[in-house]
């Protein structure tokens, strides 16, 4: 089994965990008793953790060449910290957008978190997720599908990035976000590249649900979607140029991406039955579920 069908495996059985991995934790008694932001944390760490030690003992791999685990230095640093901030416009407008359609799914998980703890919070919807979920996709999906070329890997990965959300209020955005973390991450060799900017647009997200003004925000009288929509579209216009300074930065800083260039003979497809099965979940507990909001 060549590289690409082993990635492609891992990603379907990675996708059933997360599907999965919730109810059946909550058939535990102990579970039901613990609060649900724990919980939810606990269901992270099941569904990303033990596909990835299976990964391992079947591909025998080695995980800090897999994972990329190699330091940043102090420019990029710098570069990738700017971005998780510059890059926030542009998905609050895709976010937005998307809203207008279908329920905002994250907005839901958190109006369900409120009253626990400010650390919870963080930890369960930032800290987990930008290592988790970025040793997952950044990690193994990106290093799996290098056969496939850097640029169809990138693609690839972005695209399993937005399907994991199982919704499509976030599946642009997601998909957006995650062709720059793959990006970064070629660009520079590190994962750090990209658990960064994830954990920064996540942390920013959970600050601003415990700021003082929030209770006050939300008592008001909100314009029309379509001023709003204008709103964060200007936004995330005005955010443009402050977003290609450090992207131009970032490319001077590392101008040799050592892309993999696929040899003779050695074409690998990512289309198979284990992505087509992944496409199928998506239909089935990402589109259907929603699909009465469009008419």
């Amino acid at each position: 089994m060549n590289q690409t069908k082993q990635t492609n495996l891992f990603a379907l059985i990675f996708f059933v965990f997360f599907i999965v991995s919730g109810q059946l934790l909550y058939l535990i008694p102990i579970m039901r008793e613990i609060p649900y932001v724990w919980f939810t944390g606990i269901v992270q760490i099941v569904y990303c953790i033990i596909p990835m030690i299976g990964y391992f003992i079947w591909t025998k791999k080695n995980p800090k060449e897999v994972f990329r685990l190699y330091p940043l230095g102090w420019k990029n640093l710098l570069l990738i910290i700017a971005f998780g901030f510059t890059i926030q416009p542009l998905m609050r407008f895709l976010s937005f957008f998307t809203s207008m359609f279908f329920p905002n799914v994250a907005q839901e998980i958190a109006d369900s978190l409120e009253g626990t703890g400010f650390i919870g919070t963080l930890i369960s919807m930032a800290v987990l997720p930008a290592f988790l979920e970025e040793l997952s996709l950044r990690g193994v999906f990106l290093s799996g599908y290098r056969r496939l070329g850097t640029w169809k890997a990138v693609f690839c990965t972005a695209l399993l990035f937005g399907l994991l959300h199982m919704n499509p209020q976030q599946f642009p955005y997601a998909f957006f976000a995650g062709l720059f973390f793959c990006f970064l991450v070629e660009r520079t060799g590190s994962i750090w590249a990209s658990i960064i900017p994830h954990f920064i647009i996540n942390a920013t997200n959970v600050i601003a649900m415990f700021l003082p003004i929030t209770e006050e925000v939300t008592e008001m009288e909100l314009p029309a979607n379509t001023v709003i929509l204008l709103y964060t579209g200007v936004g995330a216009f005005l955010s443009l140029p402050f977003l290609g300074l450090i992207l131009f930065a970032f490319l001077k800083n590392n101008p040799v991406s050592n892309p993999y260039a696929r040899k003779n003979g050695t074409a690998e497809r990512f289309l198979s039955i284990p992505i087509f099965c992944v496409f199928g979940l998506f239909l089935i507990f990402g589109i259907l579920p929603y699909i009465q909001y469009l008419f």
